[in-house]
């Protein structure tokens, strides 16, 4: 098992909001965590990422998060959130990719290479010498993902981390991210959008700070009445894809328009 929450107890001036919490990951495992607003996911996230301490909750690669181990597990995690830990430390977006890579002691020549291979592989020459401050928002969340990415993380762990990207932007970064998964990278992306866990291969469904449910995609998205009851919005391909389940037109859920296009009209 990569990743494990053991029992994870947190509360804040005697109001508990995580209480005997378990969670098992394993390795290559692409898993979702869906939840509304306020049901705990961004606390979660700080929490697995070590920006809220902890002690020997979280085991990531063997290693159990705690005062003793916390740089050699942070060093195993990539991170990325809406929330908190977008902010970048560096004006030009070169400078900003190498800093994670020189805070592991890679030599410059290392350093140049990797960035020329992240350069091509997501497609971001054309802004390596720009000013962070001079992108799109959709670029920055673009960017932010791939700095997570960059010191090859055992774990890549995502918070909402796509809520300011265009269209474009984000089936891109989930194409490349389902083909890093298939490659071997353990993803958790915690998230109320329902449109960016079509790849995932288990969705856990979160409330009130508790695991509600657990599932297969098609599992979990076929119940549109649980889902939208605890406040979450079903993508309106997935809605029609249901309706015509259920009236016998299809035999699956299809997850984007141009595919369930083909279907109807072949």
């Amino acid at each position: 098992m990569l990743f494990k929450i053991n029992n994870l107890n947190y509360e804040i001036d005697n109001h508990v909001f995580f209480k005997n919490f378990n969670l098992e990951v394993a390795s290559g495992e692409y898993v979702s965590i869906i939840a509304p607003n306020g049901s705990g996911k961004t606390m979660l996230t700080k929490l697995m990422c070590a920006v809220i301490p902890t002690n020997d909750m979280f085991i990531l690669d063997d290693v159990s998060l705690n005062k003793e181990n916390v740089l050699k597990y942070i060093t195993k995690i990539g991170i990325v959130s809406n929330e908190f830990n977008n902010k970048c430390l560096c004006n030009k977006v070169k400078d900003e990719l190498k800093l994670p890579l020189k805070n592991l002691g890679m030599c410059e020549y290392k350093i140049n290479r990797k960035i020329r291979e992240f350069g091509k592989k997501f497609e971001i020459n054309n802004i390596l010498n720009s000013n962070i401050s001079d992108l799109s928002d959709s670029t920055k969340s673009k960017l932010l993902i791939i700095i997570s990415l960059i010191h090859n993380p055992k774990l890549l762990v995502l918070d909402d981390a796509f809520n300011n990207m265009n269209i474009y932007d984000k089936n891109f970064m989930l194409s490349k991210l389902n083909e890093l998964n298939e490659h071997g990278l353990t993803i958790i992306n915690i998230t109320s959008k329902l449109d960016t866990i079509y790849d995932s291969s288990k969705v856990i469904v979160m409330k009130d700070f508790k695991l509600d449910n657990t599932g297969t995609l098609d599992e979990i998205l076929k119940n549109e009445s649980y889902l939208k009851k605890i406040g979450l919005e079903i993508p309106p391909i997935i809605e029609l894809s249901n309706n015509l389940k259920a009236y016998q037109l299809l035999d699956q859920t299809y997850f984007s328009t141009s595919e369930l296009e083909k279907k109807l009209w072949k």
